[in-house]
């Protein structure tokens, strides 16, 4: 049983757990309730930090036009002091017409940071031309415009502001943009403890990004939301800023109903399918056993009668000369054993003919009590020497139309089971009867008897009450088996009475009677 259940059964339902969990997975709907942002909310804080960010631009623009007014008046050393008060500014360079710039250092440089080369156009080549800014000749000249502006480095994180205060006077001022937007993260992230703390305690989602992309609202908190509701850019000299605003989601988990019931139907075949393997492989595997065992005991029921043969040949040639009576009776012994070979035969030629299909029944005249009375006589002989007495009631003396050898086989197998198995009773009850259009013959012992557990089944192939595979006790467990397809074939029936003492059959068939030889008669025999 185990070992069916661990190839099977197992694998069935793991395979049934597989399909639940994946149809589970696939039944999985996620259904997204949506709350919009607090737009009022959030255009107001919008609109404080674009004023907050252009106050600071304002400021710094200050700070640069400043220096740019003072390059006319301060020297070189005063004008680095006051460079150095304003953030970032790393140096100065002032082109007034003469044939060397006028360099002035403002703030210490960064570990490892390399100031670009700010050359005018046409003076001396540059020592890296990759990373120097060229200003051309006329930049902030009144036929070009504005007069002052803005050049990106080409390391992209310096940025040059000039400004030609006087047609001979141009300023190029060299700033570490990467500090500036540090120390707009520092100031903002103060400032935003309070201006943000409407919309954080809300409950709202609300990105804030500079030009950096560093979120000034802190990290993790508008990750894997998907595209934003709401997105408010805008810019000034100091960069590009963007908020972006992301509705409330509230997520629910469903599941279609449909594939839910579709995973639990197929996992549901899947058992039921598992557990029929399993019944079929087990009642192989038993069958399997069952027919060692057959073939175990068909050995042993063929090879006693055999050797009683050839022990009593041999005894009987001894004695036939000296001692006939004794060889007489050792001949009816190995008659008896060739009865005994026959009605083996008989039972496993008929079991293989009826497992091909073609076990054939021919009826025709018969007396029931005339073929009990044959068998009986067959068996006489091994009844005595067991000392089991027989007691018949006949009733069945009419002649019906039954098929004899049938019947015989059916009674001879009755007869051996008691002689077999319930010799230690003493006593064999023979009862047979014809009442109305069915003859009833009953067969009983004071045997053991059957035990409850073992009578649904006592009627099937091999079984018989004691198994095992090896063993070699009388008994092929197919008497019972034969003993019921052969009255069913006659269109009756083989039954367990049950009973206080022994074990009681009763053969149950129908009869055509044609006429009567004698009367019904009771006696003992």
């Amino acid at each position: 049983m185990m070992r069916g259940i661990s190839i099977t059964l197992l694998p069935m339902l793991a395979a049934a757990a597989l399909v639940i969990w994946g149809g589970g997975r696939l039944a999985r709907r996620e259904v997204i309730h949506r709350t919009p942002a607090d737009r009022v909310r959030l255009l107001d804080f919008s609109a404080a930090l674009q004023e907050e960010l252009n106050r600071i631009d304002r400021l710094y623009a200050g700070h640069l036009e400043n220096v740019a007014a003072r390059s006319l008046v301060d020297t070189p050393d005063v004008l680095s002091k006051r460079i150095q008060e304003v953030a970032a500014i790393r140096q100065c360079q002032i082109f007034d017409g003469k044939k060397q710039p006028v360099q002035v250092e403002g703030n210490l440089l960064r570990k490892n940071e390399k100031l670009p080369e700010v050359l005018m156009e046409g003076g001396k080549r540059p020592f890296n031309p990759e990373q120097a800014v060229i200003l051309p000749k006329d930049l902030g000249t009144l036929e070009n415009g504005d007069r002052w502006g803005w050049i990106t480095a080409p390391d992209g994180i310096h940025r040059i502001y000039w400004q030609r205060p006087l047609p001979d006077h141009l300023i190029a001022v060299v700033i570490d943009f990467t500090e500036i937007q540090e120390r707009l993260n520092r100031h903002l992230t103060e400032w935003m403890a309070v201006s943000f703390s409407p919309l954080r305690d809300s409950g709202e989602f609300v990105s804030v990004t500079g030009p950096d992309h560093h979120d000034l609202t802190g990290p993790g908190k508008t990750t894997e939301r998907g595209p934003a509701a709401l997105v408010i850019p805008f810019r000034n000299r100091l960069g590009e800023w963007q908020i972006q605003s992301w509705d409330k989601q509230h997520v629910m988990l469903t599941h279609d109903a449909t594939t839910v019931a579709s995973a639990i139907a197929i996992a549901g075949i899947l058992i039921v399918l598992g557990i029929f393997l399993c019944v079929q492989q087990n009642r192989a595997l038993r069958l399997a056993e069952e027919r060692v065992s057959f073939v175990n005991r068909v050995s042993h029921e063929l090879g006693s009668p055999l050797t009683n043969i050839l022990l009593n040949l041999d005894l009987a040639a001894d004695a036939i000369h000296k001692q006939p009576k004794q060889a007489e009776g050792r001949l009816k012994l190995v008659g008896e054993e060739v009865q005994r070979l026959a009605r083996l035969v008989s039972n496993v030629l008929t079991f293989s003919r009826s497992e091909r299909k073609m076990l054939d029944l021919k009826p025709g005249p018969c007396v029931p009590d005339t073929v009990i009375a044959g068998m009986l006589a067959q068996f006489q002989p091994s009844l005595d020497r067991r000392n089991i007495r027989v007691e018949w009631q006949r009733g069945a003396g009419d002649t019906g139309t039954l098929d004899p050898d049938a019947l015989a086989q059916i009674v001879g197998n009755l007869i051996s089971n008691v002689e077999k198995y319930a010799a230690n009773g003493g006593w064999l009850g023979l009862d047979s009867r014809i009442e109305g259009d069915q003859v009833k013959i009953r067969v009983s012992d004071h045997g053991p008897g059957i035990p409850v557990k073992h009578r649904a089944r006592i009627f099937e192939s091999f079984e018989r009450v004691k198994q095992d595979v090896n063993e070699g006790s009388s008994g092929t467990g197919l008497g019972l088996s034969i003993a019921r397809d052969l009255a069913t074939r006659m269109g009756g029936d083989l039954v367990l009475i049950p009973s206080d003492e022994g074990a009681v059959f009763e053969c149950r068939l129908p009869i055509a009677q044609r006429f009567s030889i004698v009367n019904p008669t009771t006696s003992a025999a």
